[in-house]
């Protein structure tokens, strides 16, 4: 009988301390919440008032900014080097091919036999000399006004064809130009890319950086038009995550904050896998729009 009285009483006190306990842990969940709560919005407020860290976040995106030129500067001298040890070995191809093999005197002899001119050869030489738009062609000739016409204009350089430049050196151009701050040459290098190979592997990474072009000069509009044209073109390329914040930076250059923090809160679904520095910069942008 004690025993069993025992045991309702501790019964009893279990059923009554296991509310309370539970009671206690969510307050404490609550607190806890309310805490983090607060330190967000004490952290947002230090961020978006203080215009040292202000000019320290500029600074740190200048640094980034600087560090992917001179990685991208280094891949360029790579590409470069490659090019020119190609361009080096066909001119020593051309100019093995175009040395005059060596002559004896009998092929010397019969070259310049019958080179001596009388008064009115010379005379027809004076003319071609004076006149160099006029061919000499033998009148018995059936194939004369042909072979003039081919000849041309004598001591005239033929026609030259027009340089062809290949994606690789015409994105290789971009990124020296941009890299030598010459955002204009580089603007145009990559309009030429984009409009010339839509299919190529590089077509996203080219509308970022005619972006990065367009964003320094502050032309804000035409920038986002090339990063949404980057996230178009290759959704999930090296340089998407980059494209989507300087996306928002350049809304926000455009006055239209909403709209860049709404786009910044996209970042973390898109991109989940993004590496830390593209996060940083996507942290700082939205502290820089005040987005909350």
């Amino acid at each position: 009988m004690i025993r069993i009285l025992c045991m309702s009483v501790v019964v009893t006190a279990l059923a009554a301390a296991t509310p309370a306990q539970a009671q206690s842990r969510r307050e404490l969940a609550e607190r806890i919440d309310a805490t983090e709560v607060r330190i967000g919005e004490l952290e947002n407020q230090f961020l978006a008032g203080d215009p040292v860290v202000e000019t320290l976040l500029q600074r740190l995106d200048a640094l980034d900014y600087q560090i992917q030129e001179l990685t991208s500067a280094n891949e360029q001298m790579r590409f470069e080097n490659r090019q020119l040890r190609e361009t080096v070995e066909m001119l020593q191809a051309e100019v093995e091919g175009m040395r005059a093999p060596a002559i004896d005197d009998a092929t010397a002899s019969w070259m310049t036999d019958g080179l001596e001119t009388t008064g009115d050869e010379a005379d027809v030489i004076v003319t071609q000399v004076e006149n160099p738009d006029l061919a000499h062609s033998n009148p018995d000739d059936p194939f004369a006004d042909a072979r003039a016409a081919a000849t041309g204009t004598l001591g005239g350089a033929p026609d030259a064809a027009a340089p062809s430049i290949s994606p690789e050196e015409l994105f290789a151009s971009g990124r020296s130009r941009l890299v030598d701050n010459d955002f204009g040459g580089a603007q145009m290098a990559f309009e030429t890319f984009v409009t010339d190979n839509p299919d190529h592997p590089n077509v996203g990474e080219a509308w970022y950086w005619l972006g990065q072009t367009f964003y320094v000069q502050d032309n804000f509009g035409d920038a986002a038009d090339a990063y949404i044209a980057s996230l178009r073109s290759q959704p999930t390329g090296q340089r998407a995550p980059d494209a989507l914040v300087q996306l928002a930076a350049s809304l926000r250059g455009l006055g239209r904050v909403d709209e860049a923090c709404g786009t910044l809160s996209q970042f973390g679904r898109q991109f989940p896998n993004a590496p830390a520095e593209a996060r940083d910069r996507a942290a700082r942008e939205s502290v820089r729009a005040n987005c909350r």
